[in-house]
């Protein structure tokens, strides 16, 4: 007979505002009831602290950072908006020209161009990696889609000032800069979520760093969605797991897009290229793209996003019989692990358009495949080039 795993009560204070968003946590369905979503929670944070650990700061250095950060936040979002300003330098004062602006950004620092000419690196090694699908704290793909561009449009940007290319650029510096980006880019998609009425689960600004505790969002995307090259090799991180990016600790951190994060990048963008007004955060050929790149790369994901599409299917579409079916992939997750495995899987099959969210009852949730799903799910290799 097993030991029971002891359990310790633990009470703590709660401000009301996180008490709100566990309510709706719970209520939509991801979670049976408030204790375990603090289980998990408390789960993943201990996982994310031993993958990277962060000096204390002390309370002069904490405020000195948040005022750094606002000025260069400041700074970023003016960059953003200025970029398509005319050649006089003098900015456009009505208001509606603004507006055209924010939902054009095509010419900004995230905007589309040629990356025929820019140099790229081979792919990480698989043993620098984790097994297994994407960790669920990488629940979405708009996120690392923001950083291969952002990387692309840097690397280009170095080889038209000196004249030359550089496959390698320095990974602090891309970092802070990119989780700039991010923030400015997140605080203006949340905005149109918010007019557009999009629920929890539902909102294209997920993942990125749009958190009231600037430091700490930004710090959690640089750690899920820009990653990390550890001592001794190993690579953290959505970009480097998908093998878009690869990094190297040598001269304090670099950082180089592969062929397919070159490719992922050059490709057309709803938010970065239309607008962030637009009603979906990946493009068709992203999607498909991602699919097909899995495949092929990660075969890990690939077989886990089947495997939920098929347990869907078969009639296990709530969260805990779902997350029963995912745990097959690995007999040594806990319940906690296979939860957030599951999370983030129906989360970024939600972005690639495979499956849906409905309604049960007051408080539950269940999924259903779409007609691009069950085509994921039925017509194999043919669906990733399928018209």
């Amino acid at each position: 007979m097993g030991t029971r795993e002891s359990k310790v009560k633990v009470v703590i204070e709660v401000p009301d505002s996180l008490v709100e968003q566990i309510r709706l946590a719970v209520e939509s369905g991801e979670y049976d009831d408030a204790r375990e979503f603090v289980t998990t929670a408390v789960e993943n944070q201990l996982e994310s602290e031993e993958a990277s650990q962060q000096e204390a700061q002390t309370l002069e250095e904490a405020i000195a950072t948040v005022a750094e950060d606002q000025s260069r936040e400041i700074a970023v979002e003016n960059n953003i908006e200025d970029s398509s300003d005319n050649d006089s330098g003098q900015k456009p004062q009505v208001d509606a020209q603004k507006e055209e602006r924010e939902s054009n950004p095509t010419d900004t620092p995230i905007g589309r161009r040629q990356y025929d000419e820019i140099e790229t690196v081979s792919q990480p090694n698989t043993a620098q990696l984790d097994e297994g699908p994407l960790w669920g704290q990488y629940n979405r793909l708009f996120p690392v889609k923001l950083v291969v561009r952002c990387l692309a449009n840097e690397l280009e940007r170095i080889k038209d000032e000196r004249a030359e290319s550089s496959q390698w650029i320095n990974l602090p510096q891309f970092d802070n800069h990119t989780a700039d980006i991010a923030r400015t880019v997140g605080k203006k998609v949340a905005s149109h979520d918010e007019r557009q009425g999009r629920k929890r689960g539902e909102k294209l600004a997920a993942g990125l760093p749009t958190g009231e505790d600037a430091e700490k969002s930004m710090d959690r995307f640089q750690t899920h969605f820009v990653g990390r090259a550890e001592h001794g090799g190993n690579l953290t991180g959505a970009p480097p797991h998908l093998l878009l990016v690869n990094m190297q600790q040598e001269d304090g951190g670099t950082i180089g897009l592969t062929e397919a994060g070159r490719e992922f990048a050059s490709l057309e963008n709803p938010l970065l290229d239309g607008g962030f007004d637009a009603s979906n955060s990946l493009s068709r050929a992203e999607r498909r793209f991602y699919v097909s790149h899995v495949r092929d790369v990660r075969p890990e994901e690939h077989e886990a996003m089947e495997k939920v599409a098929q347990a869907i299917e078969e009639g296990d579409d709530r969260p805990t019989s779902l997350t029963e079916r995912v745990a097959y992939l690995n007999p040594n997750w806990s319940n906690s692990q296979a939860k957030t495995i599951r999370s983030g899987l129906t989360s970024r099959m939600y972005e690639l358009g495979l499956v849906d969210r409905r309604r049960v009852g007051q408080r539950g949730t269940a999924y259903e495949l779409t007609a691009e799903g069950d085509a994921f799910l039925n017509k194999g290799a043919a669906f990733a080039t399928d018209n």
